[in-house]
């Protein structure tokens, strides 16, 4: 159980029984299922914020793919359920769903693993680098990332900040990356240039610019949508 906060969750898990380890954090996590001679978890319950939860997600289910994968998401705001659905997250909670709730999806998705439905997953093929890494649905990046296209044929190339946060999303797990992702990935981008602009990056002043001159390249507008508080993502 990823759960850096309160271990009420937890706590009702193991009154019921069941064999629960907790970590803080994502690395202690990733830490424990590195350990030599560690046994396949059953199960891995996701109670840290999104991006953080995609990335432990995308990572684990690669390892193990049938893992039971459940996340708790407060308050969804558009791309982030279907950020972690396309990291392999097979149940979404809420905060405020009791934990008999939990428990019950455990053993729901867990019947339905003993049952053969998950017992034959293949192993995810590797991303070829310049290939499926870059390109969601219709959208691709091409010409390292230079290029913005649609399968319809229109593209727009793009500028330097534009290239970095479109990157980062395409990248990062589940497509959701926080501003500080966003902001640290314009930064690396502007290191080679001889003059690097004054003052901090804005997102959102980067990603307007880009909807405008994808409008103006007759480009349909891309679908990058504002996480409050948090970041952005691509949404699909």
């Amino acid at each position: 159980m990823l759960a850096p906060g309160d271990d009420a969750w937890a706590r009702y898990l193991k009154a019921l029984g069941w064999r629960v380890d907790r970590f803080l954090d994502g690395p202690a996590l990733r830490l424990a299922l590195n350990h030599p001679g560690v046994r396949a978890p059953d199960a891995l319950v996701l109670m840290a914020d999104v991006a953080s939860n995609c990335r432990v997600a995308e990572a684990v289910r690669t390892r193990y793919p049938a893992l039971i994968l459940v996340a708790l998401l407060g308050r969804p705001m558009g791309a982030e359920p279907a950020a972690l659905l396309r990291v392999g997250v097979d149940c979404i909670l809420r905060p405020d769903d009791s934990p008999s709730q939990m428990a019950s999806a455990l053993r729901a998705l867990g019947y339905r693993r003993a049952s053969g439905d998950c017992a034959e997953q293949p192993q995810f093929s590797p991303l070829s680098e310049g290939d499926a890494i870059h390109r969601i649905g219709p959208w691709r990046l091409v010409e390292q990332g230079w290029r913005l296209t649609h399968q319809d044929g229109a593209f727009l190339r793009l500028t330097g900040a534009e290239r970095a946060v479109l990157l980062c999303l395409f990248e990062a797990p589940g497509h959701v990356a926080s501003h500080a992702d966003i902001i640290g990935a314009v930064r690396q981008g502007w290191r080679p240039m001889t003059r690097t602009p004054d003052g901090d990056p804005k997102c959102r002043d980067i990603i307007s610019r880009l909807r405008m001159r994808a409008r103006v390249a007759g480009l349909r507008e891309p679908p990058v949508e504002s996480l409050r508080d948090f970041g952005y993502a691509w949404a699909l």
